[in-house]
């Protein structure tokens, strides 16, 4: 008798596919913005941020006990925690600043028709860590103290549009030597905070046009996600600033819509808006939806899907400002599933396009399924190369690596990357 089963599941999983594309709702304004991640894809798979809880450093959230805009996360309770930390107090949605209000619309937003966020079903929780008449470095402190608050509240996600490099007379400013990821006080909070579980996310900065140039801190911190803006047609914007760190690292990581991005004011008023600081809210609800997707993966490990999933990853454009550019939510949400189907299942073997792999406490064992020759190179977290080997190549030794997350790619003899493969050593 013919076993009728798998065709009744296959049956049931289309049908709910087309049950929950209908219940997506209509883009509006946004439509652009969330199309040019490939993020309406993701919501159509049924992630829109639901358990996963985003924290927002910037100044004020003006409006968002009122704004129809949010009554939907309020409704739903969504908003987790809240706390003013230049005033050391409970915060209040007035008389503060427009810029985080501007700032979690582009994730949070819920107007079906007219405006729709990123990650408009994840949770809130709000800090003003900015006092926007100065620019000190007690703004950094309060971020750091963030951090803490934000540990204690549990969040998932960090998302920070807030940049320093130079302060009012006397507070003492940055150097270009100084982005290295280890000296500023907010760039050692973000990697702290990283360090903890947190998946940070922070901005490029908007010197690209002046004199200087370059990235602001924390976008230098080596464990966060730093993002440069572009315009709905992905061309970067002139003001985003250029990379790499001071110490050499690509930066932005990626880029997203923060020219001529659709924002709300605290007026309940749409409009567009410029800057890298609409750019980092979109990546922060991105990552969410892929959160929500992959529950058991790292921060580190949902960057590292982000990265590869961006259109220059194997050709980083760092001159030119773009980093690893665009990515894919569902290009990183399938990377995350590879990573769930084969992290921790050792001395099986696993097969793709180019070659088959086994994994073992000492080394990686390698079978290769066509004649290319070229370089086979092991990379870490940060996207740095710890050792290569000429490609075909039977072993990787990976006995004196520590316990992490790595990748490993084939490139063929004109350097041209063949295959990106991510594993992990236990």
């Amino acid at each position: 008798m013919l076993n009728m089963k798998p065709f009744i599941l296959f049956f049931i999983s289309c049908l709910a596919t087309s049950i929950f594309a209908q219940q997506v709702p209509d883009y509006g304004m946004t439509k652009d913005q969330i199309e040019l991640l490939n993020l309406d894809c993701l919501h159509q798979r049924g992630f829109t941020g639901k358990g996963v809880s985003i924290a927002h450093f910037d100044d004020g959230y003006d409006g968002f006990d009122q704004l129809k805009a949010f009554e939907y996360a309020r409704v739903n309770n969504y908003l987790k925690g809240q706390y003013d930390f230049h005033n050391d107090s409970a915060l209040k949605y007035e008389g503060n600043g427009s810029h985080g209000t501007n700032t979690i619309s582009i994730v949070h937003g819920y107007l079906p028709g007219e405006y729709i966020g990123m990650a408009y079903d994840a949770d809130i929780l709000l800090a003003r860590t900015e006092y926007v008449p100065t620019e000190t470095h007690k703004e950094e402190e309060s971020w750091k103290y963030a951090v803490d608050w934000a540990l204690e509240k549990k969040a998932d996600i960090i998302t920070s549009s807030l940049q320093y490099n130079t302060f009012d007379p006397g507070e003492g400013d940055y150097e270009y030597k100084d982005l290295d990821g280890n000296t500023s006080v907010v760039a050692r909070a973000a990697d702290y905070a990283a360090q903890k579980g947190i998946l940070v996310v922070t901005i490029q900065g908007n010197f690209g046009t002046s004199d200087w140039y370059y990235l602001a801190t924390p976008g230098d911190a080596d464990s966060v996600i730093t993002v440069g803006a572009v315009g709905i047609d992905g061309k970067k914007a002139g003001f985003s600033s250029f990379g790499p760190s001071a110490d050499g690292q690509v930066k932005p990581d990626v880029m997203a819509v923060g020219f001529q991005t659709t924002i709300i004011e605290p007026s309940g008023n749409i409009r567009k808006g410029n800057g890298t600081s609409f750019a980092a809210p979109a990546i922060a609800g991105m990552v969410a939806c892929l959160k929500q997707a992959h529950p058991n993966r790292s921060n580190m490990e949902i960057i590292t899907a982000v990265r590869q999933s961006a259109d220059r990853y194997t050709e980083p454009a760092v001159k030119e400002g773009y980093g690893y550019g665009i990515p894919d939510a569902c290009k990183a949400d399938d990377i995350l599933s590879q990573m769930d189907e084969t992290f921790g299942k050792n001395k099986v073997w696993i097969g793709r396009d180019e070659f088959s792999y086994k994994i073992k406490k000492k080394r990686i064992r390698l079978k290769r399924n066509s004649e290319t020759k070229g370089k086979i190179a092991i990379y870490n977290t940060l996207e740095q190369e710890i050792a290569n080997y000429k490609w075909p190549a039977r072993k990787l030794k990976i006995k004196k690596l520590p316990k992490g997350n790595y990748s490993f790619r084939i490139l063929n003899e004109n350097g041209k990357v063949l295959a990106v493969e991510n594993f992990l050593k236990q």
